[in-house]
């Protein structure tokens, strides 16, 4: 009897002995596939540089090359008339591309500041030196980009417009009263090296002169519109 309960006491911790075993290789394999697949986030870069966009009149628009944009403006001289801005964008969520061009003088704001014809990015002005560093420097501050039209611009061009088209109206009239006139005199050269007693003996002279006058008047005021149309800036840029 005492020796049957001593080979079960026996068998009792032979299997104590295999179950503990077993739960510690258990333990040790889960602590081996922990360790597999663990993620260290101090060497993972969990920051991913999104695409830049643009917002251009009140669209958000992917702008891959937004950073050469920024580098060709700046380094440009945005306030002449014959600027030409061309470049390409995705929509944002359709990833269709549109064209964009323009053409004209643009006003530039950055963070929120009218940026003057001279400036420490321009290397066409004075104050160019060590420009490539402060464009480089604005790029990587940049945290937005809108492209809009200047609204006050578009009606003082549309007022100009409107203007040049009644002086131009006014000018076809008087060419057209000068053109009877000549065909009434067109044995008559008027010309200014004709004495001004010449041309006052002259009959209808006078009214000839007044058409011419005003015939000049006009023609100066319309040099004078198209340069002021061409001084209007129609697109403002802002660099946030």
């Amino acid at each position: 009897m005492l020796g049957f309960l001593y080979l079960l006491m026996r068998l009792y911790k032979l299997i104590i002995l295999a179950v503990i075993f077993n739960l510690t290789f258990s333990n040790a394999q889960t602590n081996e596939n922990a360790e597999g697949t663990k993620i260290d986030l101090k060497n993972v870069d969990v920051k991913t540089k999104a695409l830049p966009t643009l917002l251009l009149f009140g669209k958000q628009y992917t702008f891959r090359e937004r950073d050469n944009f920024i580098r060709s403006l700046l380094g440009s001289q945005f306030y002449f008339k014959d600027l030409l801005i061309s470049f390409e964008l995705e929509e944002f969520y359709t990833n269709k591309l549109y064209q964009f061009e323009h053409t004209g003088k643009v006003s530039i704001y950055i963070k929120l500041k009218k940026l003057p014809v001279s400036n420490i990015y321009n290397t066409f002005s004075y104050s160019h030196i060590n420009a490539n560093l402060h464009i480089q420097k604005l790029i990587n501050s940049i945290q937005s980009i809108t492209i809009d039209s200047i609204q006050e611009g578009i009606v003082e061009r549309k007022n100009l417009l409107r203007e040049k088209t009644e002086f131009n109206n006014e000018i076809s009239n008087i060419e057209i009263s000068l053109n009877k006139y000549q065909e009434a005199y067109n044995d008559i050269i008027l010309d200014k090296r004709l004495s001004d007693r010449k041309f006052k003996q002259l009959k209808g002279l006078e009214k000839v002169s007044t058409l011419q006058k005003n015939y000049r008047s006009l023609k100066k005021k319309i040099s004078r519109i198209n340069r002021d149309i061409d001084n209007i800036a129609l697109l403002v840029i802002s660099i946030y």
